[in-house]
């Protein structure tokens, strides 16, 4: 069961790039817990079956692990073996024991995607033969046997026998109630099957925009409508731009030394227009008006440029080695520079969530944090747009985390944590650990715990890990309303 739950910015702009994520309101995700009928109840003898909300049994069947049931029915198990098996809430084996890795994705409560994988090894061909002075001669290569499948109809989405070192195909990703992204295909639902409507898809922005490539142009789609609403784009990294009615070349911009398909900036070699990632829903202006000296040398240094979703703006970023931050100005659709924008609730952020612009500062004064302590980061979570986690830290010292409120200018949560994570935003549930790998369930709503246990860990979907009198680690279902521990 443990394996089952692990599974769940050089001073060169280059390297910055590739750190930080979309310039955007988009936060940090948290999950919830799915509402359970059947709960896998773990038995002194450390097995799980299932049970209902009275402990009586439903499934008695034991099984090495069990997992929730989907909000479709079906779930994961694994017996003494090691094998695994999907299960209905009745007990019936609807893909049988094997020895291989399962796992479900509900699509919109409607569907139930199922893959699996297998690896097996078989003698390789002589020329791939690998010759070892630690292992000698080396004639079998591992391979794995990739599939998957709706399970209600059995429908093949991708059956592949592969190197163990090839890239799989990612989850499923829905557009909307009837669209689905699946290994760059965009599916439609019809009754329970999926039937294909485009390839090559490689990027879904907006609720229903999609970035199709093909070669090396590329187009843009709506859900509702065959025609494209832009094609024959072009990617670059590189911008001319008339300023104050003399060319700018800016070049490298947006560039990563990391491999990404999906470009930043899109050129339109008719039009002569740039259109800028992540939602490339409108031209870049082709004429800026610089004000003085300064912002021309700002503009003539940006190497990062970036839409302001939900405002008429973009953002320009350069790099300052000295402070090791960017600084940041705007451009308004009439190529008009600023300084500032009154979007409060725009923020930079980088794949974890950190705030990066508005500068740090501007959310939690100096004089809020400790002394001895310095400000590491500041992270922005969804469902909240004044509360943030914030990490401190000291040398010598492990980082410490608090929430911070920035309308009120307090501290909701004191910076004394070593470890502090939402598990459910909308009933304000948040794991603290005051120690390492000791943590409490607190709702921040009723400032209260909601049970006196202690766990090692803690996952947003219930299950926890917890040390029993033994010194072992258990693993169990926990459900967050009713305080319930599904454990023996």
């Amino acid at each position: 069961m443990s394996n089952r739950l692990l599974m769940r910015l050089s001073c060169y702009f280059f390297s910055i790039v590739s750190f930080l994520g979309s310039f955007s309101t988009k936060e940090k995700i948290v999950g919830q817990q799915i509402n359970q009928v059947c709960y896998p109840y773990l038995t002194k003898e450390q097995t799980y079956i299932y049970v209902d909300h009275t402990n009586k049994p439903v499934i008695s069947r034991p099984f090495a692990t069990a997992d929730l049931f989907t909000s479709t029915g079906y779930a994961v198990v694994t017996d003494e073996k090691g094998q695994a098996a999907v299960i209905d809430k009745k007990g019936k084996i609807i893909v049988p024991f094997e020895d291989r890795y399962i796992s479900l994705q509900v699509l919109n409560n409607q569907l139930t995607a199922i893959y699996t994988r297998e690896t097996y090894t078989k003698n390789s061909r002589f020329w791939e033969w690998e010759w070892s002075i630690f292992s000698g001669l080396k004639t079998e290569v591992q391979r794995q046997k990739f599939e998957v499948y709706l399970l209600e109809t059995k429908q093949v989405l991708f059956s592949e026998q592969l190197s163990t070192k090839a890239s799989l195909p990612t989850y499923i990703a829905t557009v909307d109630a009837d669209h689905f992204i699946f290994n760059k295909t965009l599916y439609k639902r019809k009754g329970q099957r999926l039937s294909k409507q485009k390839n090559n898809i490689i990027h879904q922005f907006e609720p229903n925009k999609l970035l199709q490539q093909n070669g090396s142009q590329f187009a843009i789609f709506s859900i509702e409508r065959k025609a494209p609403i832009l094609e024959h784009l072009e990617a670059t990294n590189q911008l001319t731009l008339e300023v104050n009615g003399k060319e700018l070349l800016l070049t490298e911009v947006n560039k990563s030394r990391y491999y990404t398909e999906i470009p930043e900036i899109l050129f339109n070699p008719k039009t002569k227009e740039y259109w800028i990632k992540p939602l490339f829903d409108r031209a870049f202006p082709k004429k800026i008006k610089a004000r003085n000296e300064t912002d021309l040398a700002y503009l003539q240094k940006v190497s990062y440029i970036n839409t302001v979703p939900d405002y008429p703006y973009f953002i320009l970023g350069v790099f300052d080695c000295d402070s090791w931050m960017f600084q940041w100005k705007y451009l308004a659709m009439d190529g008009t520079l600023l300084d500032h924008i009154d979007a409060p609730d725009f923020f930079v952020v980088d794949a974890r969530a950190r705030i990066q612009g508005p500068h740090q500062s501007e959310l939690i004064s100096t004089d809020a944090i400790p002394s001895n302590w310095s400000l590491e980061a500041v992270t922005k979570y969804k469902g909240f747009n004044t509360l943030f986690k914030i990490t401190l830290k000291q040398e010598g010292q492990s980082n410490r985390y608090g929430l911070w409120n920035t309308q009120s200018k307090q501290w909701e949560l004191q910076p004394i944590y070593r470890d502090f994570y939402w598990l459910d935003t909308e009933r304000g549930l948040v794991a603290l650990a005051k120690e390492d790998h000791q943590y409490v369930i607190y709702n921040y709503k009723t400032k209260k715990n909601i049970t006196e246990d202690i766990f090692s860990y803690i996952d947003s979907s219930g299950w926890v890990t917890q040390v029993n009198e033994a010194g072992k680690e258990i693993h169990f279902y926990f459900d967050f309303s009713t305080a319930k521990a599904y454990k023996e």
